[in-house]
């Protein structure tokens, strides 16, 4: 399941072009500005007996030596005044203040001992801001800059069955509000639905008992076969490229074959279970449950299929989606109001994050899949 936003082309330029000097600096060509001008984009140059460097920003420099000295460049619209201390190594540091533009960075060099700490701001006009671009020994370890970019895969898909045709919705974990992706080309009951490791959207149609693929960007439907069994309420992915299923007729864990859709048991429940959802989690390494009947979380053990109880949720619920969500290590669920919840596994609260507007009075809601790699269409959405 998976999980963009971007940066502004300008500030990933200037913080290019300022990791670039901090490495030239790293290799040899370096120098203390104390005094030094800049032009109007936010640099200032200046130049020492070590070399010629850009000098901006408030950092941290451990190990290059240099010798200070008073730099000179490019005419500059503003003053900058400078404090230089000399570490015992004779390592310098800057302290500058100008106008413009905020620049701040950290450089570690790989000269002797001495530690030099420069504090302070160096602004000049016209600058971007960028925060927090590092060198060590001259080879560049990362950057980042103000307006980081959005973590993808924040939001669970959803297959609403009760309009006709039967349609495909992104749900923001943050609202519970739901954005509609597409039609299906049906209007047949699905009342569970996850990605594959891999990445794709398997469904189980209630009407043909078939186990399906979905495309989340176009809604075309895959056939993959017949499962076998009458009852799933509940499939997810595996802890590798398979599919786990919760067969509540013979009350059953069973593996799904995703070439042919094949369901096989894996042992009993042992249990009476009604309506109800599965989940994988990589947080307990087992899958959990929600039972409709008794409106209780379980744990079901994927090796034997025995389904222990967790924790007595505080919500009644009637239908049932679930899905333990890879980037936030959350449960949330969903239920006939059609809102989407989180469920915490130690107490059994069950808190509404927001209703899902689906646009139908009269839908409800039992399926979520939450992506384990990145879906760009639903992203874009």
């Amino acid at each position: 399941m998976g999980l963009g936003g971007s940066s502004s082309t300008t500030s990933i330029a200037a913080t290019i072009a300022a990791l670039s000097l901090a490495i030239a600096a790293c290799n040899g060509d370096s120098t203390a500005s104390s005094g030094g001008t800049g032009d109007s984009s936010g640099t200032t140059e200046g130049t020492s007996t070590a070399g010629t460097t850009t000098a901006s920003g408030t950092g941290t420099s451990t190990g290059a030596t240099t010798s200070g000295g008073t730099g000179t460049g490019a005419s500059m619209s503003g003053t900058e005044t400078g404090t230089t201390t000399t570490a015992s190594t004779g390592d310098t540091a800057t302290t500058g203040t100008s106008s413009g533009g905020t620049t701040m960075g950290v450089t570690q060099g790989s000269g002797t001992t001495a530690v030099d700490t420069t504090t302070g701001v160096d602004s000049t006009t016209g600058g971007d801001t960028t925060t927090g671009g590092m060198t060590t020994g001259g080879v560049t370890t990362g950057d980042m800059t103000t307006g980081m970019q959005q973590e993808t895969g924040l939001w669970l898909i959803s297959i609403e069955d009760t309009s006709s045709p039967t349609r495909l919705f992104k749900v923001d974990l943050m609202t519970g509000n739901s954005t509609h992706l597409c039609d299906l080309d049906t209007s047949n009951d699905y009342n569970t639905s996850t990605f594959s490791r891999d990445g794709l959207l398997y469904t189980a149609n209630a009407n043909t008992q078939n186990l399906e693929i979905i495309d989340p960007c176009t809604c075309k439907r895959t056939v993959v076969g017949p499962t076998k069994v009458t009852a799933l309420p509940g499939i997810t992915a595996d802890q590798a490229e398979g599919l786990y299923g919760l067969e509540t007729n013979l009350d059953v864990l069973v593996t799904l074959d995703t070439m042919s859709g094949a369901a096989t048991p894996i042992g009993p429940l042992g249990i009476n279970w009604g309506t109800g959802g599965l989940t994988w989690s990589d947080g307990i390494k087992n899958t959990y449950a929600i039972n409709g009947t008794d409106d209780t979380l379980y744990v079901v053990d994927h090796m034997t299929g025995k389904a222990s109880v967790l924790v007595k949720t505080n919500y009644n619920f009637g239908s049932v989606g679930i899905e333990w969500h890879p980037k936030t290590e959350e449960i949330y669920a969903c239920s006939n109001s059609a809102e989407l919840f989180q469920v915490d596994p130690k107490t059994g609260v069950v808190t509404t994050i927001g209703p899902m507007n689906y646009g139908n009075p009269a839908a409800h809601c039992d399926n979520l899949a939450a992506p384990w790699t990145l879906v760009q269409c639903v992203e874009d959405k």
